[in-house]
């Protein structure tokens, strides 16, 4: 079984149709209805929606996280995600195709045609609480992942906190991970962009080409 949360009050509800519009707790429109993503995804079935967008599980992350103030807790939630995120993205792009476009002597509209093929698979969900929505080419050859933790609101996790978890977790993936090492060689800075499930800016990680070489 698939469900969809309710954004309102935290209900899990079961998604049996594509014309699931309102919650059956509080009977409040629910947030990112097969019909609003189908509109954004018109290459995308029932099925896909399902699979990127609801979850099989009833387990509420975000009260998981506001409850366990602890770095195991944030670790365990956020950590792999920020991860498989990466692996997901990249790994459908290939090496040697990313590798290639950086062989062409534009540097920085090698960048934007990186950023516009990984743009193809998004929005994307890496679980069921964390949203890849894009990348984009900065000037000065940065190039950035745009995240929405999409069970969170700004006020409920130490924002401080999880940055000061997750930023050695992060330039250690950028600084040793096969598949960024056409970014490490380029010395491009890689930014890791986040904003809760509100579109509130929660923290910007920067990996610099000093911290990786």
């Amino acid at each position: 079984m698939h469900y969809l949360k309710c954004n309102h009050c935290g209900h899990f509800n079961e998604v049996k149709t594509k014309y699931l519009v309102f919650c059956e707790s509080c009977s409040k429109k629910l947030d990112n209805t097969f019909n609003e993503w189908a509109n954004r995804n018109p290459d995308k079935s029932f099925e896909d929606y399902k699979q990127l967008i609801c979850t099989t599980e009833k387990t509420d992350l975000s009260k998981e996280l506001h409850k366990t103030k602890n770095i195991k807790g944030l670790k365990y939630w956020i950590g792999f995600a920020v991860a498989f995120a990466v692996f997901s993205v990249i790994g459908q792009i290939g090496g040697e195709k990313l590798a290639g476009l950086f062989r062409k002597p534009a540097f920085d509209k090698a960048l934007m045609e990186t950023a516009s093929e990984i743009n193809k698979s998004c929005p994307i969900m890496i679980d069921n609480a964390t949203r890849l929505d894009n990348a984009v080419a900065l000037p000065n050859d940065v190039f950035q992942y745009n995240y929405t933790l999409v069970s969170m609101t700004k006020d409920s996790v130490n924002i401080e906190e999880l940055k000061a978890y997750l930023e050695p977790a992060i330039t250690n993936f950028v600084k040793t991970n096969p598949d960024m090492q056409t970014m490490r060689d380029n010395k491009v800075t890689v930014n890791y962009y986040y904003k809760d499930r509100e579109g509130v800016y929660l923290f910007t990680i920067s990996v610099k080409p000093e911290q990786y070489e």
